[in-house]
């Protein structure tokens, strides 16, 4: 175990001057591609968050793939800080080696040098801002009618105070200096195909499901809060003309659709193995009738 955080840094200057100037245009074109920039840096903001998280965290865990929606995946399986503001500081001496535990007066005493801010904000929010962007100025209104008008653009007004919005919000979270993965205990393991898998201690749930960060790989793992192990999650598949028996990944199967199946030669005698989804009916028997 150990306590670990990674810092970066996302430069949206060249985005926000290309914005401004759209704006400063003022034409219906301008405006609407004003909205589809802050769109693009909104999911910049929070993609480059789950960029810098991969490490710690499978694509597959991911739920949904809007902005807001994978930072709080990140809050809740990486750190809980992701989305929060906070200044991460240096000491200007190292403690001499051999020394006691500091106690809170030592760390107190000690001269700090600032490595950089984080500027925090609320998911939900820039989800809104996301969301009415593209419902304002990225959509043709569907027409009612016959003697309705399709229009090209729409309201520039509008959009051009929702793009404001938006804007403001980036330039806030564009001061932060860092971006850090968090801080805190660290659990890991290594997956069977080589990939070192980390996670944070205070967020694992027992019984909690991890797939592993190789995009290219389907293992996957229960973990055992208890003793702080990693168990690998498989079918037993055993063969029905010799009785050889291998294990083969659960995530595998589980991403099968019901037309898919996937094969094998048994290790034993050669024969080969399909796995596959099937359809099954039950029927129910309904109890008998009591007088």
């Amino acid at each position: 175990m150990n306590a670990y955080a990674e810092t970066a840094l996302i430069n949206l200057e060249p985005t926000i001057s290309k914005i401004e100037k759209l704006l400063e245009e003022n034409t219906e074109a301008s405006v609407t591609y004003a909205a589809l920039e802050c769109r693009l840096a909104i999911e910049r903001i929070c993609y480059e968050r789950l960029r810098l998280a991969h490490d710690y965290i499978s694509h597959d865990d991911l739920r949904k793939w809007q902005p807001s929606d994978i930072v709080k995946t990140l809050i809740q399986e990486v750190d809980a800080k992701a989305a929060e503001t906070f200044t991460l500081s240096i000491a200007r001496e190292p403690m001499p080696e051999g020394s006691p535990a500091p106690t809170r007066g030592d760390y107190e005493a000690m001269e700090w040098l600032p490595v950089g801010t984080q500027v925090g904000f609320a998911p939900n929010k820039l989800g809104k801002l996301w969301n009415g962007l593209a419902k304002l100025a990225l959509h043709i209104e569907i027409p009612t009618s016959k003697d309705a008008t399709v229009k090209q653009y729409g309201d520039t007004q509008a959009i051009a105070s929702k793009v404001k919005q938006a804007l403001a919000e980036i330039k806030r979270i564009s001061e932060g200096t860092l971006m850090s993965t968090g801080m805190g205990e660290e659990v890991s393991f290594e997956c069977v195909c080589g990939s070192k898998n980390k996670r944070r201690l205070e967020l694992l749930k027992d019984g909690q499901t991890i797939n592993c960060i190789n995009p290219d790989c389907d293992e996957s793992y229960d973990y055992v809060q208890s003793d702080l192990s990693f168990g690998r999650r498989t079918f037993e598949i055993v063969c029905r003309a010799c009785g050889t028996s291998r294990d083969i990944p659960k995530r595998m199967v589980e991403k099968l659709r019901t037309d898919h199946h996937i094969h094998f030669d048994c290790e034993g005698c050669g024969e080969t193995i399909y796995v596959s989804w099937r359809p099954m009916q039950a029927q129910r028997t309904e109890p008998p009738l009591k007088d």
